[in-house]
């Protein structure tokens, strides 16, 4: 295992900068109506997207600040405060206070050294490295970016940098499987090949809190095979555009199952 496949932190950063640098010049470039445009999430127009991304990276940074010992733990209460402070501005404020909180983010982030990313922090996940909470931080960029390019380009695609990151750490990310809609499924547990990065999954969405684990299990009698990229939007819920032919494909199982598997992806 070489250094960067055991703590990608310098991967992440690098990704991160660049990726808020071409969603900036994105937002930047909308008119009045653009804001309001809907987004791929059905729940949330454009600008709703952008204060997600800026309450993330508000409380990221503090959150960044308090595992390096540079300020105090992030508190529920604060992190209500940010979300109500986002939550209640309108479409023509959300620029400059999506701004505001992504410089604030990456002054904190490209000036954390890569070797950081080693250190156990405590989050919502528990004790786990640096690297892994901010893995879930890549996921959550580059998917609701993607929801926002997605609006005008129906041919947008997660960015590749995101997609190398995220192919090898699935395992690292909680997946929004409906719980509802996973225990109709029958034919478990699923297995996931990515045939151009080589990774492979397994999800049992029995589970108490599924995830995907590392490998592909012998006994899966669905299987799903495709490029990195469409598997990841599968599992992330955005699987279905319009007009656009998928890549995946079925090497066990029926078109039923993964109908099924889908639709159990929100």
């Amino acid at each position: 295992m070489t250094i960067t496949e055991s703590n990608p932190y310098a991967r992440i950063k690098a990704y991160e900068t660049q990726e808020f640098e071409r969603l900036t010049k994105h937002l930047a470039g909308l008119d009045a109506a653009g804001w309001t445009e809907q987004s791929y999430c059905s729940d949330w127009q454009v600008y709703q997207v952008a204060s997600h991304i800026g309450s993330g990276s508000r409380i990221g940074g503090l959150r960044l600040r308090a595992w390096l010992g540079k300020g105090e733990p992030v508190a529920r209460e604060t992190m209500q405060q940010i979300w109500g402070f986002f939550d209640a501005l309108q479409p023509s404020e959300m620029f400059a206070a999506y701004s505001d909180a992504v410089r604030e983010y990456l002054e904190v982030e490209t000036t954390t050294p890569d070797e950081a990313g080693t250190q156990e922090v405590e989050g919502f996940a528990g004790k786990r490295p640096l690297h892994v909470y901010q893995l879930a931080r890549t996921w959550e960029l580059a998917c609701h970016s993607w929801d926002v390019y997605v609006a005008r380009d129906r041919s947008a695609l997660l960015d590749p940098a995101a997609v190398a990151l995220l192919s090898a750490g699935l395992h690292q990310i909680n997946v929004p499987l409906d719980r509802e809609r996973a225990s109709s499924l029958t034919a478990t547990p699923i297995g996931f090949k990515l045939t151009d990065s080589g990774a492979s999954y397994t999800l049992d969405p029995t589970a108490e809190r599924p995830r995907l684990q590392q490998g592909l299990a012998d006994n899966a009698p669905l299987v799903i095979e495709g490029p990195a990229q469409e598997i990841i939007r599968l599992v992330s819920g955005r699987h279905f555009m319009p007009g656009a032919r998928s890549q995946l494909k079925l090497a066990k199982g029926s078109p039923q199952d993964l109908s099924a598997l889908r639709r159990a992806f929100r």
